[in-house]
């Protein structure tokens, strides 16, 4: 695989086994050091929750259990916090970025005229690459391993580029206006320290991750009450380590599939039989600052795979620095 893509990209720059008259020893050269640097795979434990993040992996590193390691990056994800799989698409996409950048670093024009419809990384926003590179990755994951990771983007637009209106039917929840990891000055120090200490890492998760059994379960009159309490564990638990926030908001997409049972007690207060989620559905709730919203949404791309992870999507949205 890797001497394939070595040999296309040679291709691409004009560089022939009839061209370069030590052609097998630059291809042997660029391939070896390909694989040493993408060929060795990471696989995550069963059981283990997934992230797909490439813009805000240290924030999805304080939820998740392992976070989608790009081998490449200069800063990437530690190998005991990070997953990467190995697969023909990931090694597609990573050969690309190294390719790419080798080129300009030598000063070589690539030639976009040969029938390649990729445009060159510098030409494309964070963003962009985030949205062109998400599903496919999770897609692989799913048909190759049956793991199916959790996207988390790192804004609106690049979830509503992902997943356009269309025939599947989301669940929907968001809560704006509160405080929300800054990123930026997040290090993966801070990430070690906090996911150490079970109870604070607890309280966060059940804020962040907080559409969950224990919501599915909880009448609708006493949902109020449960999200206050994340909301002061959540903002203890920054507080605790010193992570610094920024005002923003969090927003998930769920499988309908995960509130398919609901408890007796629940059943009786929901609407028409539809469950909790048909009582919620179009409300929206007040605690503290944040007017918390429930409701659906019709969205295509939803992968038929997914068959036992309900998470198919959160959004950290930063909108502005607190302070």
């Amino acid at each position: 695989m890797e001497e394939e893509l070595t040999r296309l990209f040679l291709e691409h720059i004009g560089v022939t086994a009839t061209s370069y008259p030590e052609y097998d020893k630059l291809l042997r050269s660029i391939t070896n050091a390909f694989r040493e640097r993408c060929g060795k795979p990471i696989y995550p434990n069963p059981g283990e929750s997934l992230a797909l993040s490439v813009m805000t992996p240290k924030t999805a590193a304080l939820t998740f259990d392992k976070v989608y390691r790009i081998p490449i990056l200069d800063e990437s994800v530690p190998e005991e916090l990070g997953f990467y799989c190995a697969t023909k698409a990931e090694i597609a996409v990573v050969a690309m970025s190294l390719f790419v950048t080798a080129a300009q670093e030598a000063g070589i024009e690539l030639n976009q005229d040969k029938g390649n419809q990729e445009v060159s990384a510098e030409k494309k926003s964070p963003a962009e690459n985030e949205v062109q590179s998400l599903r496919l990755l999770c897609s692989q994951f799913q048909k190759e391993f049956q793991i199916a990771p959790t996207i988390f983007f790192n804004e609106r637009g690049s979830c509503r580029n992902e997943f356009p209106i269309g025939k599947h039917q989301i669940l929907t929840a968001a809560i704006p206006n509160i405080a929300m990891v800054d990123e930026s000055s997040l290090t993966w120090e801070q990430v070690i320290e906090f996911r150490r200490d079970i109870d604070t890492r607890k309280k966060y998760r059940r804020l962040v991750r907080w559409v969950n059994t224990e919501l599915k379960e909880t009448a609708p009159e006493e949902i109020e009450d449960l999200i206050a309490i994340r909301l002061d564990d959540y903002q203890w638990a920054l507080k605790k380590h010193g992570i610094k926030v920024s005002l923003g908001a969090l927003s998930c997409l769920l499988d309908p599939k995960f509130l398919g049972v609901v408890s007796a007690t629940v059943a009786a207060t929901a609407v028409a039989g539809g469950g909790v989620w048909a009582a919620l559905a179009g409300a929206s709730l007040t605690v503290g600052q944040a007017a918390i919203t429930f409701g659906t949404a019709l969205i295509d791309g939803l992968d038929a795979r997914r068959k036992d992870n309900y998470e198919v999507a959160y959004i950290h949205e930063i909108q502005k620095r607190l302070g």
